[in-house]
């Protein structure tokens, strides 16, 4: 797949300050039990995309359009940034989910690929991201669990959506971009 570019949001975490008072989510992955309907690769690279625009657009129609109302997240990389316990949701529900994304600036990202798509409609797609003061690029890795509503050729209600992400990615250089300091350890010298 050609990279996608898109706007991604530097992380803005005021909002996420509410994720603690959440009920518990676990952050285990679900075990998805085959279903009649089988995920395309097409339909998953739409996916891949609409998700990654959420972070440019922050647009409403598309979250309520491709998240799916149980959604949650987990992401260590974001709950250390946040100061959120690792292992803990980063987002506990598409209402936490919207409403973070409504109080994030624009930034620029790109879709590297879909690298793993299954009938079950599991996606795993790769994205970069130069944010900030653009010292170092973010990479990261995003796992997307859909459930689907009966029609497997739609994105939305009634066909594709996703109920589960979990996304890593090198928060130091995220932090960096941001012009905070995230110093790494001294290098051990080899004898």
């Amino acid at each position: 797949m050609r990279p996608t570019q898109f706007l991604f949001p530097a992380l803005s975490f005021l909002s996420l300050a509410t994720a603690s008072v959440i009920p518990s989510l676990t952050a285990e992955p679900r075990i998805v039990a085959r279903q009649n309907n089988c995920m395309t690769s097409d339909i998953a690279i739409q996916i891949a995309s609409r998700y990654i625009s959420i972070f440019a657009t922050h647009d409403n129609d598309t979250i309520s359009e491709l998240i799916a109302d149980n959604f949650a997240m987990v992401s260590d990389s974001v709950n250390y940034i946040a100061g959120i316990p690792l292992g803990n949701p980063t987002y506990r529900s598409k209402a936490a989910f919207q409403q973070a994304e409504a109080s994030k600036p624009f930034e620029r990202a790109s879709l590297v690929n879909v690298d793993a798509v299954s009938c079950n409609g599991v996606v795993v797609l790769r994205w970069l991201s130069v944010i900030g003061t653009q010292q170092l690029e973010v990479k990261g890795i995003t796992t997307l669990y859909t459930v689907n509503g009966g029609d497997e050729g739609v994105i939305g209600p009634g066909g594709w959506q996703v109920s589960q992400a979990f996304s890593e990615f090198n928060s130091a250089a995220w932090l960096v971009d941001l012009g905070q300091s995230c110093a790494a350890p001294s290098a051990k010298s080899s004898s």
